[in-house]
């Protein structure tokens, strides 16, 4: 006799956007776009520098508001501060007060956010190496350790959806290897996060998942096992093969 198998529930996305638009004058940043990345996967979001990548997190994020379209966080809606509160945003630039040390800045986001974990301070602090820089002004660090102390500060809050624009941006190649060391270990079970990049060779490892925005749209999107297994391509080709053809590279 067969039997019958009960569905398994599927949990909704942690992050899921549709018809997202941004229009500022005479520019359309965003057109339409749709995005949908499951709990406890790292999605890539690759395109050329001026497609849109920076904004789209923004909006994500809830420090800009959107044209028009819609954003749910594990399927509610939570616009502008609402959002702040649970997602760890990390930019590609953050301006420090000239008076700020590395640990001055760990112990500000101890005092900001509620989810923040000393523990997992203490182990990014580790893994970026940042160990020997605790005293130093903020100011006076190279540009990629600057890069490596506002991942650490983002990883150091344990909640469901990190935001990363451009983490390798100016990081050389051991900064690199730490950098992604880090997202790989300080992601949370359940938690997903999405980077933005198009330093595509260095970090097409980790990604679950890919979306190349264009000129404010959607071009490609799709699972890295799907491209190496069906299309016989690395992340990277896909990248070059879609961009080249459309003159964006």
């Amino acid at each position: 006799m067969a039997t019958t198998q009960t569905p398994v529930s599927m949990s909704p996305p942690v992050l899921e956007i549709t018809g997202l638009e941004k229009h500022f004058r005479g520019c359309e940043a965003l057109q339409g776009v749709d995005m949908s990345i499951p709990a406890g996967q790292i999605a890539g979001l690759l395109g050329p520098n001026a497609s849109g990548k920076t904004t789209l997190l923004k909006i994500a994020a809830g420090l800009l508001q959107q044209t028009r379209g819609q954003i749910n966080y594990y399927g509610n809606a939570a616009p502008g501060p609402e959002a702040r509160k649970t997602i760890a945003f990390c930019p590609d630039t953050l301006i420090f007060p000239h008076w700020m040390r590395v640990r001055n800045a760990f112990t500000f986001f101890k005092e900001m956010y509620g989810d923040y974990s000393q523990t997992r301070a203490d182990e990014l602090i580790r893994i970026l190496d940042l160990q020997n820089v605790q005293d130093k002004y903020i100011n006076k660090l190279s540009k990629g350790m600057k890069e490596r102390l506002v991942l650490g500060l983002t990883f150091s809050r344990e909640t469901h959806l990190y935001l990363l624009d451009e983490p390798l941006d100016g990081i050389d190649p051991v900064g690199k290897t730490r950098v992604i060391d880090a997202i790989l270990a300080m992601q949370p079970q359940g938690a997903s996060t999405l980077v933005s990049t198009h330093l595509v060779k260095d970090i097409e490892r980790i990604f679950d998942s890919v979306f190349f925005l264009s000129k404010g749209k959607i071009v490609f999107s799709g699972s890295c096992d799907a491209l190496r297994e069906k299309r016989n391509q690395t992340v990277e080709q896909a990248y070059l093969e879609v961009f080249y053809n459309e003159g964006s590279i």
